[in-house]
């Protein structure tokens, strides 16, 4: 006789409970008054931009955090830290002291993703605010300019009248002292929904740095050698995680471009792939479509789609667009780092700065139904940067239990026969679900986010049933078994092509 359990997910999708974190991206370059900067607001579906009275410039290093209404706390150019009065936030003075830090005064840390805020887990004040500087150093042969260390501060929104602060104690900690690569700092939430993954990479090797971020600490630096080489001429670059969490990218000024899975429970890289792009002139961007399936990677004058739904994704890409010739003031409006958007669109910020972000506006499609529209969103000063964020909004995975789902509970009911296989996994085309069970039951597919994909019922007086999953895209599921409004079963399941 087995003892059955109902197991209870909670699943969160990216955008059933949006958290809107990133509705407002801090933009230019000017530190006079005189000269205003501006902000791009999204609401809903729509965007709109504004002037702002604000003396902090951005260069490369930009991020900032709205609260779950979408109003903003605080931002950063990596050289200080603002409030949401467009005023130093109280204790910043002094913040991020390094040799990069006086070179790039007053406009803005040059560093792409070289800052990266998290909310502290289960806090509704505190957040850690992660980021480098740089130093000049000799290594392999080479005169560079390198991290030495990856740095964070907590900060407390509950300081300085609800304006925000820097704790004193907790300020320009070191976390990683290694010589690191110039930014391209990522997270990622852990698989609870709970936790996050912090993401960085040793310089001149394979070897990529993780944290893991809990409420109550910050564990590691884990250590994971995959992937390429970053090397001297690596100097910058950006990285991506798919909006699912599941896949990664790492761009290379070198031409080269990392493509890998990832594992949110144990934060493993795997699969890994290293793939020169077809550009021979500079490759900084990287992004991922909202539905998780098409790799966008862009070089100064051409940007490229991957479908990763491919097996022969490389083969496969297809060239979206080039350099149109377009210029402003006779300086050409490139291509460089992208951001996913609140609104679905992906923006890329331009090479040499402009008044004009290139749009994917539907990024979701194949080849050149994506919609790309170069210098077709037009700020009302000029720029250099894009922000950059994780999602805030990844909820936890189903059947995340495995590896202490904070959402996840398992509780003992009555006992029935119940005994049940699938067969095969990983699977293609046909799952084939064995049983044995005195009850009626439910068979439920569910998706990263908890959306249901497959049903069928399983009547006590079969054996087995079939579940035809050749339209689903190559991925991780749940398949889970209830009886009577009681999850009886469940379990992974992988398809495959």
């Amino acid at each position: 006789m087995k003892r059955c359990f109902w197991v209870c997910c909670l699943f969160i999708g990216v955008n059933a409970l949006a958290q809107n974190r990133t509705n407002i991206w801090e933009l230019s370059y000017s530190t006079n008054l005189q000269y205003p900067n501006c902000e791009m607001i999204f609401s809903g579906d729509s965007v709109y931009t504004q002037s702002v009275s604000r003396i902090m410039a951005f260069f490369n290093t930009n991020a900032s955090i709205c609260d779950t209404s979408g109003s903003l706390l605080f931002y950063t150019n990596g050289l200080t830290v603002g409030n949401k009065n467009y005023d130093t936030l109280q204790n910043a003075v002094n913040f991020n002291p390094g040799y990069a830090t006086t070179f790039y005064e007053p406009d803005g840390m040059g560093i792409v993703q070289g800052a990266l805020i998290i909310p502290r887990p289960e806090s509704n004040d505190q957040y850690y605010l992660f980021y480098v500087t740089a130093e000049p150093i000799f290594a392999y042969g080479n005169y560079d300019t390198n991290p030495l260390y990856l740095s964070y501060s907590l900060i407390d929104m509950s300081l300085d009248n609800g304006l925000g602060g820097i704790v004193d104690s907790q300020k320009n900690l070191h976390v990683i002292d290694d010589t690191l690569m110039l930014g391209r700092l990522n997270a990622v939430k852990h698989a609870n929904g709970r936790d996050w993954w912090v993401i960085s990479h040793e310089y001149y090797s394979d070897v990529y740095y993780k944290l893991l971020i809990t409420p109550d600490s910050i564990s590691g630096p884990f250590s994971q050698k995959i992937g390429s080489e970053i090397g001297a001429n690596d100097i910058a670059g950006e990285t991506a995680f798919s909006p699912d969490g599941s896949k990664f990218a790492m761009m290379n000024a070198s031409n080269t471009l990392d493509f890998m899975e990832f594992n949110r429970c144990t934060g493993e890289f795997f699969n890994a792939q290293s793939f020169d792009i077809p550009d021979s002139i500079g490759t900084y961007g990287c992004s991922f479509s909202p539905n998780n399936r098409f790799l966008y990677a862009s070089s100064k004058y051409n940007l490229y789609q991957y479908d990763t739904w491919n097996a022969d994704m490389i083969d496969n890409m297809i060239h979206i667009a080039e350099w149109d010739s377009f210029t402003q003031n006779n300086i050409p409006v490139l291509f460089f780092i992208h951001q996913l958007a609140p609104d679905g669109k992906i923006y890329l910020s331009g090479f040499n700065g402009g008044q004009y972000f290139n749009v994917i506006n539907e990024p979701d499609s194949l080849g050149l139904v994506c919609n790309f529209v170069p210098h077709s969103f037009v700020l009302p000063q000029n720029h250099t940067d894009i922000p950059s964020f994780p999602n805030y909004d990844l909820g936890a995975f189903p059947n995340g239990d495995t590896c202490h789902a904070v959402y996840t509970a398992q509780i003992p009911v009555q006992e029935k026969l119940f005994e049940y296989q699938i067969a095969p996994n990983p699977v293609s085309d046909w799952l084939n679900i064995i049983y044995q069970s005195n009850e009626d039951a439910l068979l439920e597919l569910f998706d990263l986010y908890g959306k249901r994909v497959g049903a069928m019922s399983l009547f006590h007086y079969f054996k087995n049933r079939l579940l035809n999953v050749s339209d689903l895209p190559p991925g991780v599921y749940l398949a889970a078994i209830s009886c009577k409004g009681e999850r009886v079963w469940s379990e992974k399941v992988v398809v495959q092509r």
